[in-house]
């Protein structure tokens, strides 16, 4: 006997939670999919580099003379075409070298500025309390070109996120909790305890110059740097230039990653408290996740934010999961000391569920095979 469905309900409907689900999984995937590519991208670079250096010292090796004061080059008039094509094709790997990663620091924010706008439209479907935030008057005539309220509200809302990621990084953040605060009448903030703002802020500018000055300094950049108190900032003078190797590529990579799911999660847990748990498990995957890939700093900090920063939890067996996973990133990354300090700070001994977990981490291996 089968069950009569109602035609009314859709049978793949999603639930708002899944939205911020999509949002953040999708933002992951397209960021380390850059983060995994330059490396490759870069080692193809570098041999072509090197084969190109080679062929060209072969080139003078052949064509070239020595005598007691210097060693002379003489091209033949039918190899120099061969020259050119040499220097041109060695020319455009050193070029190659230089401008593949600042072009992938580029797409690096381009993807976070996609996933900002996607979450900003998100917070809309969930909560429509939020439009009344938005300072926007329209004339008789405007309203009238609408066929009705939802395509003048469709209308309102995209046009608002394009202000939105006009604005710089910072205000972006900034304009979304003037909007919440309006909403709730309460004061909301998502810039506080946020240590890793000033590299975020530092990533997002530097994309601009090489945007904008091919890399140069300009004033601009310094004054928005030291207004977010970015380290080593007093050593950059205008007219500088300024690179983005790989070292430098994964540091802004991890800012962030780090910005991006802290902002998306404070932002589920805000217009969605009744999906808290489903929070805490995506939050914990994403870590997880990191651990598997060897991104220990990365999962301690996600981590520590999840159970120290974030206060309300979807279940207790939750949070311990996610202590136990803290535990594992400084384990796994040589502080065992930490670790430890960390499990001994919590209650085991209700239930047996963590208690392998722990006893492993403890290297208590006779308790653990028991």
């Amino acid at each position: 006997m089968t069950e009569d469905k109602n035609p009314l309900v859709e049978e793949n409907e999603i639930e708002d939670y899944e939205l911020f689900e999509s949002a953040i999984d999708d933002f992951i995937i397209e960021i380390d999919a850059l983060a995994e590519t330059l490396p490759l991208t870069m080692g193809l670079v570098s041999v072509k580099l090197r084969n190109k250096r080679k062929q060209m010292d072969k080139f003078f090796e052949d064509f070239s003379s020595k005598d007691d004061k210097e060693q002379k080059f003489k091209i033949p008039l039918d190899k120099f075409n061969l020259f050119n094509r040499l220097d041109n094709e060695l020319n455009g790997a050193e070029a190659a070298q230089t401008i593949l990663p600042r072009n992938f620091l580029v797409s690096l924010v381009s993807q976070y500025d996609a996933y900002i706008g996607e979450l900003y439209r998100i917070l809309f479907d969930v909560n429509e309390k939020l439009l009344f935030s938005l300072d926007r008057e329209f004339s008789f005539q405007e309203i009238l070109k609408f066929e009705d309220l939802d395509e003048l509200i469709d209308f309102m809302i995209e046009k608002d996120v394009e202000s939105l990621l006009r604005e710089s990084h910072f205000e972006q953040l900034r304009t979304i909790e003037r909007r919440i605060t309006k909403m709730t009448g309460k004061e909301f903030t998502l810039t506080t305890d946020l240590p890793i703002l000033p590299t975020f802020i530092e990533a997002t500018e530097r994309r601009n110059l090489f945007v904008h000055c091919n890399g140069i300094v300009s004033r601009q950049y310094i004054e928005n740097c030291k207004k977010h108190n970015v380290e080593g900032i007093d050593k950059i003078k205008i007219n500088d230039l300024l690179h983005a190797g790989p070292i430098y590529f994964n540091k802004a990579y991890q800012s962030i990653f780090e910005v991006g799911i802290k902002l998306g999660h404070v932002l589920w847990r805000k217009f969605l408290p009744d999906k808290i748990l489903e929070a805490d498990k995506n939050l914990n995957n994403i870590a997880y996740d990191l651990i598997y890939n060897g991104y220990y700093d990365l999962a301690k900090t996600l981590l520590q934010f999840g159970t120290e920063i974030i206060k309300k939890h979807g279940s207790q067996e939750m949070r311990k999961t996610m202590i136990v996973n803290k535990a594992l990133a400084f384990y796994l990354d040589n502080d065992k000391k930490t670790a430890l300090k960390i499990l001994d700070s919590e209650d085991w001994s209700i239930g047996n569920q963590f208690k392998l977990s722990v006893a492993v981490l403890k290297e208590d291996f006779e308790l653990a095979r028991k």
